[in-house]
């Protein structure tokens, strides 16, 4: 149609030529001024001509468009066929392409055709280029090695297969079971633990220590030179409450010290144990620092041998009132006969009865079974023993507590343990007069008794007996007096002054 039209312009032209219409004269002033105005007109019609041809072209283009366009799911079909890319790839069921779900390509694919905006690339490009997103893998479950927290259960267990995905487009195999660097957990190698730590042995308290001295004095003579061996005696004791026990007790909180910072900078915290073996110390530690405590099995033999000063002292106080004549006890007949002199300087003969208990006291030395006691205390027999009465029942009830050295050191420990149940006897009885007598179970011509001379009750409730014991042997009676006392409140007599 712009052909003919534009033909039609052309014809209709020539025409004017030919017929001569508007040209100009022969003269040359005519043809000049007839020729402007049929350029003009041509010039004019020029325009409206191309006008009229573009709106014509653009008209028929859309009709075209509109009667040669195909329905969505066939321009689908048409425009797919020409990516080059398989049915298969965008569609589940090629065979049915229309009815089947479309891939995660297939659907990107749709999504661009149906939704691109002007500037966007070609999607027959976007889509051969198009690749299934990945999905970023989570770490790798790794295996821990065995230890005392608990066996890891690898044994049941399958190894993990190796997942390996090939990208398409790519000859390249990507592992993704295998996490990055940064993910992996960490695993701490494998190595042996090395040997807890060893808890010190705590201090411990000697038998040689101890001044077994409380009967040094029987051997000598004179009241008087007993009377001093007694107080040098004393001293001693003293002075072991004071060098030994009490030091003794200090060791004793520095061991507990110890032990605790032992676990606190050695063990606790410390990686390379398990936590059963950390937790296995603590306990032990705990224990032991339990143990060491005032009543704790550690301190056993340091209750005891406190006990054994107590006892010892006390009885020390009671036989230097017996040989000085203080305590309500009498100054005796013999007191200081050894150190008399006669105004010429010579030594004042003695009689006959001084001199034969003189002579007496120098036969008896010391207590049978007292070492006995002291092996005990020291040597662990009540090492088990926690409790201070258990303790304090076990040194009140031996035969040195209710004894007299003078007499105890004459007889036999069977012997001894029949003078020691007359005494408790009396002492039940509580009243003066009361009286107990025992015979020897192994020698025929040995036998005493105890006797309550006096009973003394103090304003502060304390009550002391005045006992006075006899021993026979062989016919030869040695005589001797002891106070026992107890404070208020207390169980139990014991020799004292």
């Amino acid at each position: 149609m712009i052909q003919i039209i534009a033909a039609g312009a052309r014809g209709c032209r020539v025409c004017q030529r030919r017929t001569g219409r508007g040209r100009p004269g022969r003269d040359g002033q005519g043809r000049g001024q007839a020729f402007r105005p049929v350029r003009k007109q041509e010039e004019d019609l020029s325009k409206v001509q191309t006008a009229i041809a573009v709106g014509v072209v653009g008209t028929m283009g859309a009709i075209g468009a509109f009667m040669l366009s195909p329905s969505p799911v066939e321009a689908t079909v048409a425009i797919a066929r020409n990516t080059g890319i398989a049915c298969s790839g965008c569609h589940s069921d090629p065979a049915n392409p229309q009815a089947s779900a479309l891939t995660s390509r297939g659907s990107a694919y749709r999504a661009c055709l149906y939704g691109s905006e002007p500037g966007q690339p070609n999607c027959n490009i976007q889509i051969l280029d198009w690749q299934e997103p990945k999905v970023a893998p989570g770490p790798r479950p790794v295996a821990l090695p065995a230890s005392e927290y608990g066996q890891s259960s690898t044994q049941n267990d399958t190894p993990a297969p190796d997942m390996t995905q090939e990208t398409e487009g790519s000859g390249d195999a990507v592992d993704s079971a295998v996490p990055a660097p940064e993910d992996r957990a960490y695993v701490p190698p494998a190595q042996a633990e090395p040997p807890l730590p060893q808890l010190p042995a705590p201090p411990v308290l000697l038998q040689g220590d101890y001044p077994d001295c409380r009967e040094d004095h029987l051997h000598l003579p004179d009241p008087h030179d007993k009377a001093i061996n007694i107080n040098q005696c004393t001293t001693r004791l003293d002075n072991y409450y004071r060098d030994v026990l009490t030091e003794y007790r200090k060791q004793m909180n520095d061991y507990q010290n110890e032990i605790s910072r032992i676990y606190t900078e050695k063990v606790a915290g410390r990686m390379e144990y398990s936590a059963a073996s950390r937790d296995r110390f603590y306990k032990e530690m705990r224990e032991e620092h339990a143990n060491s405590d005032a009543d704790g099995k550690n301190m056993a033999v340091y209750r005891a041998a406190v006990e054994l000063y107590n006892a010892d002292r006390n009885y020390l106080s009671d036989r230097y009132c017996y040989n000085t004549g203080c305590g309500g006890y009498p100054i005796p007949e013999n007191y200081g006969f050894m150190n008399m002199k006669s105004a010429s300087g010579e030594p004042v003969k003695q009689s006959k009865q001084t001199a034969a208990k003189a002579s007496g006291d120098q036969s008896c030395k010391k207590s049978r079974g007292r070492g006995g006691l002291l092996g005990g205390i020291f040597g662990g027999v009540v090492g088990s023993v926690a409790g201070l009465d258990s303790v304090g029942t076990l040194i009140a009830s031996a035969a040195s507590a209710v004894l007299v050295g003078e007499i105890a050191c004459k007889l036999s420990q069977e012997e001894q343990e029949k003078a020691a149940e007359a005494t408790i006897a009396v002492v039940e009885q509580e009243k003066v007069g009361a009286v107990a007598e025992w015979q020897s179970p192994t020698r025929g011509g040995v036998s005493g008794s105890s006797t309550v001379t006096a009973l003394n009750t103090e304003p502060n409730g304390r009550k002391c007996l005045t006992i006075t014991d006899v021993a026979i042997i062989d016919g030869e009676e040695t005589r001797v007096s002891k106070q026992m006392c107890r404070g208020a409140g207390q169980s139990q007599y014991a020799i004292m002054a």
